[in-house]
């Protein structure tokens, strides 16, 4: 995919896979790579990258990747600065191991995994990354329609890339 005027979004763009994938678009020629994160080390992670290709390529924003509200405003300035994203690595993850059930010694009771964890879990890793991909295909489509264009055919190019990740992470406990 030539990736030169491409517009590239990356959730847990502060560290991990999230960085490394940012650096690697900026470095491949994206025209712009957006740092979505909850840590303010994205805009230090933002400035790295920009250094690196000498050029402003990389810009920050810190937010819950889980907020439809947020990932609509991310969408929407991206948008207005840039162009329609394109590209989208939803990176963002989080762990809280633990046994889904554990055997309390000194009660003799089990405690079973809470459940909170779990749904935080399944919102971050799975969900967010569902949506984010939803809210970038709808924010072409709307593209497509403002210029007159219908439904997508096979033999137009590829019009956007999410790419999904795993991690060993997920095998857990």
């Amino acid at each position: 995919m030539n990736l030169h005027g491409k517009v590239a979004i990356i959730t847990g763009g502060a560290s991990g896979i999230g960085e490394a994938a940012a650096a690697e678009l900026a470095n491949r020629g994206a025209r712009s790579v957006v740092l979505v994160d909850r840590s303010d080390r994205v805009f230090e992670v933002a400035e790295t990258i920009n250094r690196a290709a000498n050029r402003h390529t990389a810009e920050g924003m810190v937010g819950d990747a889980t907020d439809p509200g947020f990932r609509a405003a991310v969408f929407d300035e991206a948008t207005a600065k840039y162009d329609v994203p394109r590209i989208l690595v939803p990176a963002a993850g989080i762990t809280r191991d633990s046994l889904a059930v554990k055997m309390n010694k000194e009660t003799g009771k089990t405690e079973i995994y809470p459940i909170e964890n779990f749904r935080l879990v399944t919102e971050v890793n799975l969900l967010a990354p569902i949506y984010w991909a939803i809210e970038m295909v709808a924010r072409i489509a709307e593209d497509r329609t403002a210029k007159g264009l219908k439904r997508w055919d096979p033999v137009e190019e590829i019009q956007g890339t999410v790419v999904f990740i795993g991690s060993v992470s997920s095998q857990g406990n």
